[in-house]
């Protein structure tokens, strides 16, 4: 990954060594750089990262993108807060968020910065391909800085936000008008014919509804400039408004495949591959109704799936500044390491449902599973293929071959439902059989080459299940096993524990 002298404040490409044709397209959202990156953040980063990388080891191909929002009054305010410079403090966030690549080997190819000049053409260009479904009118109601949106008043609760319970502020401002309401039936048609799957049942079940009830109005696409203190992109031909900051952040999907400056890879990554987008279930209702209508006005393709996890809640309490019980990535870091983090949310986390993040169960799961469970496992197998009475094996025979079939079959359909936890589960259990099978056959004493073609051949499958999720620690793995044309040649390896 780059270094620091590289975070220029654009955007970032990593040379991932993918120049062939691209067909997943898959992301994160930007996250908001109003406060540093935290668990949440880093929850759905690895959910897309690890989908990511399991789609390359089956061979096909994935861009993966990330980035930072950074557009928006509410940025003016909290800068103003912490007494900074605007611009100062968008690139101090953003650079944390960057270097969550470095931090958590993320296979990240793209990095877009919404403050970046190759983002202000992606937007410029999808403003003007809506153009026609654009108009100036007056806008009075209610706001909510930490959504940037505005709500109708049955939206609302004793004057609250729905979705941060906090105060709203009441504006009247002459604002432009995006025609929203023309497009909602069809945004309804393509979510009800899963063209547009939107993931888990229960979040596609609260779009519908939001879409029947016909509780939309049409959508303002842009805030006062002087209220926005100028920061932001300004609408073409008119300095007195800039462009409302969902419009501008959901444009980054096209901006990372060259939207506005590289038509041929934006042709070969989004309309021709399959595009999944990675969010947070609270930003559902921009992705999954504002998001597929500014595409349809602009004649482009509409995404392919919309994956929505749910909240990490911190011993049962919603995770906030106010109760002081934010979990930070310093937090995690401390003791375990990166790629145990990595692990604990895939393993522990249920994907659509709010889940409960406790410190004692995250050690408990280090000892107990990932050094004392998987760790061990390598350790005694690398130890028993040392001393066997072999030079080499055929990798012909498994005596757990079924138990492995079983395993792939779940591993594969579980993951494709973006269900990681319970893919690792299955994985996990076959971890503990393959423990249990040296135990049972005491392959210590055993003279038989077909216990060691057992263990190579599903230790091999175990380190690759788990590459996605651990792929420093598997990639030594594979690469001490060293197998090729299905042959183990024994090196007598002596290969120290993964985990301390």
């Amino acid at each position: 990954m780059a270094q620091d002298t590289a975070f220029s404040g654009q955007k970032h490409r990593f040379d991932s060594g993918w120049g062939r044709k691209m067909r997943n397209f898959i992301t994160t959202p930007i996250y908001y750089v109003n406060d540093r990156p935290h668990i949440g953040h880093l929850y759905t980063t690895i959910l897309a990262d690890v989908f990511t990388r399991y789609k390359r080891l089956k061979g096909e191909e994935a861009f993966f993108q990330s980035g930072t929002d950074e557009n928006g009054l509410n940025i003016v305010r909290v800068a103003e807060k912490n007494n900074k410079n605007v611009k100062d403090f968008v690139d101090e966030i953003s650079r944390e968020f960057y270097l969550l690549k470095e931090k958590f080997n993320l296979s990240l190819d793209s990095f877009i910065r919404t403050t970046s000049e190759e983002h202000k053409k992606a937007v410029y260009k999808l403003w003007n391909l809506c153009k026609k479904d654009i108009y100036m009118d007056v806008y009075e109601g209610w706001y909510c800085l930490s959504c940037e949106a505005y709500y109708q008043d049955e939206e609302i609760i004793d004057g609250l936000c729905p979705i941060h319970k906090r105060k709203l502020e009441k504006f009247s401002e002459k604002n432009y008008f995006f025609r929203l309401t023309k497009y909602l039936d069809e945004i309804k048609k393509l979510i009800e014919e899963d063209k547009i799957k939107i993931i888990p049942k229960d979040i596609k079940i609260q779009i519908l509804d939001i879409l029947r009830e016909k509780r939309i109005k049409d959508l303002s696409v842009s805030r006062d400039a002087a209220r926005s203190k100028g920061w932001g992109i300004k609408v073409p031909d008119d300095d007195s408004q800039i462009i409302y900051v969902w419009f501008d952040a959901l444009t980054n999907y096209l901006t990372g495949l060259g939207f506005g400056n590289d038509e041929e890879k934006f042709k070969e990554f989004w309309e021709e591959g399959k595009i999944y987008h990675f969010i947070g279930k609270d930003i559902a209702k921009f992705h999954c109704i504002y998001w597929p209508a500014f595409l349809l006005s602009a004649g482009i393709k509409t995404p392919d799936y919309i994956i929505c996890n749910h909240f990490i809640l911190n011993e049962g309490e919603k995770i906030s500044k106010t109760l002081g019980n934010m979990i930070t990535i310093e937090d995690l870091l401390k003791d375990y390491g990166y790629e145990f983090t990595r692990y604990y949310l895939i393993t522990q986390g249920t994907e659509f449902k709010d889940w409960s993040f406790s410190w004692d169960n995250y050690k408990k799961v280090y000892e107990g599973e990932l050094k004392n469970e998987i760790g061990n496992l390598v350790s005694r197998i690398f130890g028993l293929l040392k001393n066997m009475p072999f030079d080499r094996l055929i990798l012909n025979e498994n005596l757990l071959e079924n138990d492995l079939k079983d395993v792939e079959e779940v591993y594969e359909d579980r993951i494709e439902n973006f269900e990681f936890s319970k893919a690792y589960r299955s994985v996990f259990g076959l971890v503990k059989k393959l423990n249990r099978f040296i135990d049972e056959r005491k392959i210590w004493e055993s003279k038989e080459e077909k216990d060691y073609k057992t263990l190579v051949i599903n230790l091999e499958k175990i380190a690759k299940f788990y590459l996605p999720v651990l792929p420093e620690s598997m990639q030594k793995v594979l690469s001490a096993l060293d197998i090729k044309d299905n042959i183990f040649e024994n090196k007598r390896i002596i290969f120290e524990h993964l985990f301390k």
